[in-house]
């Protein structure tokens, strides 16, 4: 090795400590908000009677979305057999673990009382969308963790053996993968479809109140789910560079045919809502397009979620570069928490009726909304722990490896 190998050697070391550093005061200031939270209850947020779903929920049915489009995407390779993305898979579903445990994590965080969490099961009803939601939950990260058991057993058995697994178990594996990821495809269509019909079904809601909105929730899960693994692809993969960038490219060209699919859904309802000229559902729309906060639909979901992925992906040079692919993995993956922020917030900043906001003029009972300090420091905070896990996964699974897995 000559001096400048080690020089960059030391200085990509040095870097990846400082992230380290930066990551982990995140992590302390996050943990003390969240502790904060539990010890002073939901005073501590700025939602109120008429907006009780806040940021809290925007980033539950974001890691929802990531997770059920990350496990779709695998179905493609254990499933459907489109080996072009079979290096990819196990990401794919640690991914899609991850994510799901994550928003979990958050909507334990919104409830009022977290201790009576349980009694969605205990109480369950099957006229309830969300006991139905909830029993696909426990399922669908018990089949995720089945899963991936399945295509991790040739690479343990490599690393503790230094031989390869013996073909009548890996035939077996390969079954149980498909048998898995047959059942897993419902279960994740439940999983996130079911999360869009918690708000589908919520009559009083303008924008809300839609046979179409779950699968708008599915196709930007697969557009979410796509550009996340498409990131942390370019970031992660020891691949040789040429196969690094074929399957990116690959990765990012599907989640781009996604993305123009939910532009046709999402231009289509804008249209319909406008052309139609009911009046709350005008004014939701109005609301989020040239609100307060019109910089997040135009700037965040339409510019970063939409047209800067196609654009990297359309133009020549950008598209043979992984670094220029994993951006539009991450325009992507930040673009679309614009969309779930506008799916939640002004919805429910639109009175149903004119004068209703004249009914009460207590602090908890406005129409108004922005996130505070605490909610945005848990929100942080939360997501610098799934950093975290991702970092620890990378480093103690075998996710770069492929071990008679043919």
């Amino acid at each position: 090795m000559n001096a400048t190998s080690i020089q960059d050697t030391s200085a990509n070391k040095g870097l990846r400590n400082f992230g380290y550093a930066i990551l982990t005061i995140i992590t302390l200031i996050g943990l003390y908000a969240i502790f904060v939270r539990f010890k002073e209850g939901l005073m501590v947020t700025n939602m109120t009677q008429n907006v009780p779903w806040g940021f809290w929920v925007a980033f539950y049915i974001y890691f929802i979305g990531l997770s059920a489009g990350s496990f779709l995407l695998s179905t493609l390779i254990y499933v459907f057999k489109m080996e072009q993305y079979e290096k990819a898979g196990k990401l794919a579903l640690i991914q899609a673990l991850l994510c799901m445990l994550m928003a979990v994590w958050l909507i334990f965080i919104d409830l009022g009382h977290p201790s009576r969490a349980y009694r969605v099961l205990t109480n369950w009803h099957s006229t309830s969308v969300l006991a139905w939601e909830a029993m696909f939950y426990g399922l669908y990260i018990v089949v995720i963790i089945a899963e991936l058991y399945y295509v991790m057993r040739a690479d343990f058995h490599f690393m503790k053996t230094g031989s390869p697994l013996s073909t009548d178990l890996v035939a077996e594996g390969k079954k149980w993968l498909m048998i898995l990821g047959i059942i897993g495809i419902p279960v994740a269509i439940g999983v996130h479809g079911g999360t869009g019909a918690l708000f589908a079904v919520a009559k009083a809601r303008p924008g809300w109140f839609s046979g179409l909105f779950p699968i708008i929730f599915l196709v930007s899960a697969l557009a979410s789910g796509g550009g996340l693994l498409a990131f942390i692809t370019s970031l992660t993969s020891k691949l040789p560079q040429p196969e690094k960038l074929k399957l990116v490219k690959s990765l990012m060209s599907l989640t781009v045919g996604v993305i123009a699919f939910d532009m046709l859904l999402f231009t289509s309802e804008i249209f319909i809502t406008f052309y139609g000229g009911i009046s709350h559902e005008v004014k939701s729309w109005t609301l989020t397009i040239f609100g307060p906060n019109w910089p997040v639909f135009w700037f965040v979901q339409v510019g970063l979620g939409m047209l800067a992925p196609i654009l990297i992906v359309a133009n020549k040079n950008t598209s043979s570069s992984i670094k220029w692919l994993g951006f539009a993995g991450l325009c992507v993956v930040v673009g679309i928490i614009g969309t779930r922020l506008n799916i939640v917030i002004p919805p429910q900043i639109t009175p149903t009726f004119d004068t209703l906001p004249e009914a009460n003029h207590h602090f908890r009972f406005s129409y108004g909304y922005f996130p505070s300090i605490n909610e945005w420091l848990v929100a942080i905070g939360s997501i610098s722990l799934i950093i975290w896990a991702f970092i620890y996964s990378l480093k103690k699974f075998p996710v770069n490896t492929l071990h008679n897995t043919k």
